[in-house]
């Protein structure tokens, strides 16, 4: 996700925004290769070793990420959608394996249009902050409608109480406002594309919102962790990105 901030610019809707941020999306996360790895690496664990897996990364960005799943991984099976074209593109060519489609979660035709059942689902980056609020639970329950039987659907999202990544004064603020507005509130993300400066709404999360989300969705059981974002050390719920496991059982 880019940085937070509330620069004058076009509000764009969030396809727009990573439309144009495909090309230099990539020197952002390497500022956090650290997180990454860790992230992965638990990606790796609830794969369980098993080499014939099917995989669906849910806004797989520009697919390089995904390579190095397939690579670890080896699944048997590569689906990956993003709801950005540019990212689309980028995606085909990074990872060969796999099958791409501009799709978007929460789209009514997003289960038809991928047949079969998964293994392991992810959904990374805090793909979900940008997933819109009335959507979020019915793209949820595509997921683990997705999921074969015991399948993992592991995903990670920005937490609003990260005093590390947004500092103590704007986190006690953030805790503040979600005891008047429980259900939080949105954020904007900024990236200058040549001239103009493009805003796009995201939403940060609290890790009780999380559990909330996953419940209604059906969920039952699920582990939810903090990893700083630079390091990917485990943290306390103010130190880090909200990093989660969901069982479909």
């Amino acid at each position: 996700m880019a940085k937070s901030s509330t620069p004058q610019g076009a509000s764009v809707s969030s396809r727009r925004f990573y439309d144009a941020y495909a090309s230099g999306y990539d020197a952002y996360l390497r500022g956090h290769d650290g997180y990454l790895l860790a992230v992965e690496k638990a990606i790796a664990e609830a794969s369980r070793g098993r080499p014939d897996i099917a995989l669906l990364d849910v806004g797989t960005g520009t697919g390089e990420r995904l390579q190095r799943l397939v690579a670890e991984l080896r699944p048997d099976r590569v689906v990956a959608i993003d709801e950005s074209p540019g990212m689309v593109a980028l995606a085909q060519r990074n990872c060969p394996a796999a099958d791409v489609r501009a799709l978007a979660l929460g789209d009514p035709g997003l289960p038809s249009a991928i047949p079969g059942a998964f293994d392991l689902v992810t959904c990374l980056s805090n793909v979900l902050g940008h997933v819109p609020r009335d959507l979020l639970v019915p793209g949820l329950r595509q997921i683990r409608g997705l999921l074969k039987p015991g399948g993992a659907f592991v995903f990670d999202v920005n937490n609003r109480y990260s005093a590390v990544s947004y500092g103590v004064v704007s986190v006690a603020r953030n805790v503040l406002r979600d005891c008047v507005l429980p259900r939080g509130r949105d954020f904007t993300a900024s990236y200058r594309a040549d001239d103009e400066v493009l805003r796009t709404r995201v939403h940060l999360f609290r890790a009780s919102e999380v559990a909330v989300l996953l419940r209604e969705a059906g969920f039952a059981s699920a582990r939810i962790g903090f990893r700083d974002y630079v390091t990917g050390e485990e943290r306390g719920r103010f130190g880090g990105s909200i990093v989660v496991k969901a069982v479909n059982v």
